[in-house]
């Protein structure tokens, strides 16, 4: 209502449909607009015309403009505005354009809001009215003011705002900032210039909203008690913060980029010295926390940990607690209570909590000796912040017996006349439910079951089951909780601990481990959609990442507050060690684009790289070569600063060599090499076997027996299996059976069959709708075949072209239909519903026509013929996905060139 710019998001409606707290949450790129100072003739005024145009009637302007304007206080309104005219700079400035509007009607004006200011910026320094905007006459078309914000006199469509002016977060909420504040902008010292000490002089818009999101006695506390506005500002701020990094990376593109040293090497021999025509630019880098590299970096660092120490033994899933009585405390500070919108305190109480947590698991060991330990952060669809912890226990304390596992994990409610505190905790934190017939509407009701498969069945002693989970002890013992007008058993107990859950007081479900899928499938569940995130990765082709991160990006406002805060959203104990390697001269230097090729080149120590330290430092110290590359970080620390291996004093860190694709040549039969061979000083050296040197790594391979019968192929799947997921799995199989000489194709399927399958009940039971479906191995591997040739048939082959391989059941393959109706089946039908009615919207009048003649011809079985030649000449990127679809499922041929 009295804001003079409009927040452009898109904002999720539909979070805040089901029952609980109110949540913020928005996804896409983020803009604050604001119009003209004069609405278009015949249009109604909004946001900052309101504050110039017609204001003998600006009350009744300003509640037209809300949906529910009957149940405004007139009164309010008007002791607002007067309480704005009065403090506010940036009201001040449009009110001077609305006296020349009326004094000089027929005269074109603008208001210019200059980025610059005379104040250092490191207290709320309230600018000027001078300072905030100045209203120029004439014409404004020959003139660049950069990050200035230009309000024009009468103009169609809207300006963006910048992130960086002063005024970006005070023009869209003015009752946050009753003065007309400034924001964040950029040359605020960090400190005084006397007693600098750190690298970064000056805040970063990060660190500033973070200092804005403390609470201090000592100042006032508008922001934090602005209820459900807090959490749209938080979410606003953190967008913008990302947006800020995304320019740099954007801006840089052409002034940063990365080549093979080789590659410069051969610039200096062609006479090239333009840096600007060298190069591949970097896009969307692993450092940027949330992004797919990001995400697949680490992911590899806990597979990592996992084939250093093992199979994980214990899965605890901590969910945040509302209300903790520390939560409660800090908001009886400044006179808050039972503020569900304050998430900036209750991020922050998380925080502790999750750190103690790490502790006591470490140092009180209830489960036992901790051999390593690893969390990521999730936000609930309502918010909420949980933590998935993965414990590796020592290995005395692998494969627990029944006994055993009752003494750490119970599902059962406890007896409120002997353990009346595990009682309550349960009550309040462990039992799902009520749901099924006692409430249908449950959120984690499907289809009329329960997606989480409860109630359990009673079962008096635990057992592990067919597929290797646990099956926990539910005795009936007659004791019951009742939620509302339901009583609720053992059969609705989440598995816990119950020290850890009296000590913590919040709901922590604590499950046992059994194989590599807990731990394979865990950051994939977390990171929701790692196919797509895995395809970002490897397709080169992909140009705008940072758009694509954008595209399928959604902010909560407790994820936002989390980052802002900068508290980590994963966390590995041991650390782990990132192992570059690469073939002679084709290591990566970074470089200015203005800098001249010699002088790049002529840098000390632009040649040297982790990997070839590692040579150097084999060659000076005797004992290092007794380890190999990956075991190197075990005994040695890398010195990033000084480009060094100095020897261990203390820690435990695991090493990990980056992953070769089979198709990348000798880079893959190097690192084969490098798994293996110990004490290597040169290139030479690592394909040296048994004093013989070989002219490539391959040969080597060959003369270490590496590569006999398939053994490489065999290492390679055996290696990913590790990591991989199942449909990865089959992936990396498909391209190996069609890339790669594979010797004995029969026997490589028989080896590999089990890992390549591990996942298909999994997917049978989603795709069918049954969860205790299951399945005779003969089944699982035609459905496995089956997937295969589905990967196969999209790059035109077929299993029938390989030798060697089993085909397909027919029975079974007539039993699923054909593949073109389960891919069908397997789309998402309520998120092509949502992107149905964005696309629509964009539709032009030709495509409209189009689209409806279709509809029409399909509600009413007409089965006409219909050309849409205005659709494929209007959307390029719709034509060629419907080309690659023909050409990839009806085996039709197009040619890349046409479109």
């Amino acid at each position: 209502m009295f804001a003079f710019a409009s927040l452009g998001v898109q904002v999720d409606k539909l979070i805040n449909k089901s029952k609980g707290p109110y949540v913020f949450r928005a996804g896409g790129q983020v803009y604050h607009n604001t119009s003209s100072l004069l609405p278009p003739t015949g249009k109604k005024p909004q946001f900052a015309q309101l504050y110039i145009y017609d204001t003998d009637h600006e009350v009744n302007n300003r509640i037209s403009t809300l949906k529910k304007a009957d149940k405004i206080d007139h009164s309010i309104v008007q002791d607002l505005t007067q309480m704005l005219d009065q403090h506010n700079n940036l009201v001040k400035s449009f009110r001077r354009a609305r006296d020349m509007f009326k004094a000089q009607p027929t005269t074109t004006f603008h208001l210019r809001m200059p980025e610059t200011r005379s104040t250092d910026g490191r207290q709320y320094n309230i600018p000027s009215v001078s300072e905030v905007a100045g209203l120029i006459v004439g014409d404004l078309s020959k003139k660049k003011f950069e990050r200035d914000i230009i309000v024009r006199h009468r103009a169609k469509g809207v300006t963006h705002i910048n992130e960086l002016h002063p005024s970006y977060m005070a023009m869209v909420y003015p009752l946050i900032h009753p003065h007309g504040e400034d924001g964040y902008r950029l040359g605020i010292p960090l400190e005084d210039k006397g007693s600098r000490t750190y690298k970064r002089q000056q805040l970063s818009m990060c660190q500033y909203y973070c200092f804005r999101f403390q609470q201090r006695l000592n100042e006032g506390h508008a922001l934090l008690q602005a209820g459900r506005l807090l959490q749209q500002y938080m979410v606003d701020a953190y967008m913008a913060v990302e947006q800020e990094r995304f320019r740099w990376i954007q801006t840089h593109q052409k002034e940063l980029r990365t080549e093979l040293y080789s590659g410069l090497m051969d610039a200096v021999q062609r006479g090239d010295s333009d840096c600007s025509i060298i190069g591949k630019s970097i896009i969307l880098p692993s450092s940027h926390t949330g992004g797919p590299r990001y995400r697949a970096q680490n992911y590899q660092d806990a597979m990592a940990i996992c084939r250093w120490i093992g199979y994980p033994d214990l899965f605890i899933t901590f969910t945040c607690n509302p209300k903790w009585p520390e939560i409660n405390d800090m908001l009886n500070m400044i006179g808050q209570r039972d503020d569900p919108n304050r998430i900036d305190v209750v991020c922050r109480v998380f925080q502790i909590k999750l750190q103690e947590l790490i502790q006591y698991l470490k140092k009180e060991q209830p489960f036992g000796i901790i051999m390593a330990c690893m969390y990521t952060i999730e936000f609930q669809k309502r918010g909420l912040p949980h933590a998935h912890i993965l414990l590796f226990l020592h290995p005395s304390m692998k494969n627990p017996s029944a006994d055993y596992i009752d003494t750490i994990i119970s599902a059962e409610i406890p007896d409120p006349n002997t353990d009346p505190e595990a009682y309550n905790a349960v009550k309040r934190s462990m039992l799902h439910g009520p749901c099924g017939q006692a409430n249908k509407s449950s959120p984690c009701m499907f289809q009329g079951k329960c997606s989480k498969h409860f109630p359990k069945k009673f079962t008096e002693r635990t057992t592990i089951g067919e597929d290797g989970f646990p099956i926990y002890r539910r005795r009936n013992t007659g004791i019951q909780v009742q939620k509302g007008n339901t009583l609720l058993d053992n059969r609705y107990v989440v598995p816990y601990n119950r020290n850890l859950l009296v000590k913590f007081d919040a709901h922590i479900n604590v499950e046992l481990c059994n194989s590599a899928r807990s731990i394979k499938y865990l950051f994939k569940y977390i990171n929701k959609g790692p196919d797509r995130a895995t395809a970002v990765v490897e397709n080169i082709e992909e140009k705008d990442e940072i758009k694509t991160y954008l595209d399928c990006r959604y902010i909560s406002a407790n994820e936002a507050c989390w980052r802002i805060f900068q508290f980590s959203i994963n966390y590995r104990y041991p650390a782990v060690e990132r192992l570059p390697f690469h073939l002679p001269g084709e290591h990566t230097v970074v470089f200015e684009e203005d800098k001249c090729v010699e002088n790049v080149l002529s840098v000390p120590g632009v040649a040297k790289t982790k990997f070839t330290e590692w040579l150097e430092t084999n060659k000076r110290h005797e004992d290092a070569r007794s380890l190999t590359y990956s075991e190197f970080p075990r005994e040695w620390v890398w010195n990033a600063k000084d480009k060094i291996w100095t020897r261990r004093k203390k820690g435990v860190v695991v090493g990990r060599i980056y992953f070769a694709h089979p198709a990348s040549g000798e880079r893959f039969y190097m690192r084969m090499l490098l798994n293996f061979v110990k004490g290597s000083t040169s290139f030479e050296s690592i394909r040296t076997v048994n004093g013989v040197t070989y002219p490539n790594y391959k040969a080597a391979c060959y003369a270490l027996g590496l590569l006999d019968d398939d053994k490489e192929w065999t290492d390679c799947l055996s290696e990913a299996a590790v990591w991989a997921t199942g449909n990865e799995l089959r992936n990396l199989f498909v391209t190996i059976l069609i890339h790669c000489q594979v010797s004995d194709v029969r026997q490589l399927w028989i080896t590999h069959s089990g890992t390549l399958s591990e996942d298909i009940l999994l997917l049978q039971r989603k795709r069918f709708r049954v969860p205790e479906l299951q399945l005779t191995p003969q089944q699982i591997e035609t459905y496995t075949l089956l997937e295969i040739e589905e990967l196969m048939q999209k790059l035109g082959k077929s299993i029938k072209d390989i030798d060697g391989m089993p085909q397909l059941d027919s029975s079974l393959t007539r039993d699923t239909g054909n593949r073109l109706f389960n891919e069908e089946l397997d789309y998402d039908r309520v998120a092509l519903k949502a992107l149905h009615g964005k696309l629509l919207g964009k539709l032009n009048i030709y495509q409209k026509e189009a689209y409806d003649s279709i509809v029409h011809s399909v509600e009413h079985d007409q089965g006409k013929l219909i050309n849409d030649s205005a659709s494929c000449c209007n959307n390029s990127n719709s034509s060629f996905a419907h080309a690659k679809w023909s050409n990839s499922t009806l085996s039709l041929p197009y040619s890349i060139k046409s479109f």
